[in-house]
């Protein structure tokens, strides 16, 4: 993927550089450019560096279009083009500008000829940004004006996903931000798009994970329009994803764990006993029956790893009148509860350790 995101280098400098225009059949001959002589070689290209900001972990350098020695772009209208890169010990991306239309709409179709698709281009006139998307890159164009300008934006970013071997709990799952990391990643036939129930009244757009398996996982995402921005991951056998409620088979128990230690289908005291402490869930009366309370204290962060419990023996009315119950309580009364869902954070989830 190295080769895809030094494409849009090589094309943005190719539209600055005297009408030299470089397309994607060029990238072979220069994709194994490494990523620390980008500065030298877009000096080469007439960008002139002006300046280094810092935020955090994140370096953000800044490059001015100057021309190319004594070639300069014979634009009629002045053009104002500036690039910024921006480094981390793991991320590359960069934002480049310009007030040239017609370098904007040539960027935007070339990038369309390299499989890049955008669910909103049809809305372009109402929207702010557009998010152009292709396999583990997003280019995310969007417009400003400036007196009597208008400036361009192209900001390219590629995704540091987990090498297979780093995926080993379901924490790991949280780099996967979009449905189109997952197809990339795992596989069409690997990832489907669905609808998840929140509620009787509310659904959300997801994407699910090796539906109907014991590895089925469902990603819940905030921006719906684009299937991306990761809200919620859902864990285990009997999900409210649409294709699982239509699912008429048994699905196996799932595979994966927390780094916790909790799983799928473990019983209410496996989960006491691995909290070491007793904590409350929601009975029958609740509307959210069988959700462990987020406050419970103990060893596991209910918090950061939301659990609902299900039960094989629930359907008494002492059951249906209590409206929150003890973990110990319940165990007393011989209660067959068991982990059904596990819903994660995303915001709480620390980045894989590389």
């Amino acid at each position: 993927m190295k080769r895809l995101l030094l494409f849009f280098y090589l094309l943005i400098l190719g539209y600055a550089a005297a009408g030299q225009v470089v397309t994607a059949l060029d990238v072979a001959e220069v994709s194994y450019i490494p990523k620390q002589k980008f500065d030298s070689y877009i000096a080469k290209k007439g960008f002139a560096f002006v300046g280094t900001s810092y935020k955090t972990d994140t370096i953000a350098r800044d490059f001015d279009f100057k021309g190319a020695g004594k070639a300069k772009v014979p634009d009629s209208i002045p053009v104002l083009r500036t690039l910024t890169s921006f480094s981390t010990k793991e991320d590359f991306s960069f934002i480049y500008r310009t007030t040239s239309l017609t370098e904007y709409q040539k960027i935007k179709a070339d990038i369309k000829k390299e499989g890049f698709f955008c669910n909103q281009e049809k809305d372009s006139l109402t929207v702010s940004s557009l998010l152009f998307q292709h396999n583990d890159v997003t280019v995310n164009i969007s417009s400003i004006s400036i007196d009597t300008l208008t400036e361009y934006s192209f900001f390219i970013r590629k995704q540091e996903l987990p090498r297979p071997k780093e995926i080993v709990y379901a924490e790991d799952l949280s780099s996967f931000t979009s449905h189109e990391y997952l197809r990339f990643y795992f596989g069409e036939k690997n990832v489907q798009k669905d609808i998840y129930y929140l509620s009787e009244r509310q659904v959300g757009k997801c994407s699910v994970l090796f539906p109907n398996t014991n590895r089925q996982v469902v990603f819940l995402w905030s921006d719906e329009k684009n299937n991306c921005n990761l809200a919620k991951i859902y864990i285990g056998g009997q999900l409210m994803a649409e294709s699982s409620l239509e699912y008429d088979r048994n699905i196996p128990e799932n595979v994966w764990r927390l780094k916790s230690g909790i799983r799928p289908g473990m019983s209410l005291y496996q989960l006491r006993m691995l909290n070491d402490a007793a904590f409350n869930f929601n009975g029958g009366k609740s509307n959210n029956s069988g959700m462990v309370a987020t406050d419970s204290t103990g060893k596991l962060d209910f918090k950061k790893e939301n659990i609902i419990l299900g039960c094989m023996n629930c359907t008494d009315p002492a059951f249906y009148k209590k409206t929150v119950i003890n973990s110990d309580e319940a165990i007393q009364d011989e209660r067959i509860l068991f982990v059904q869902t596990i819903i994660l954070d995303p915001a709480r989830i620390k980045p894989v350790e590389k």
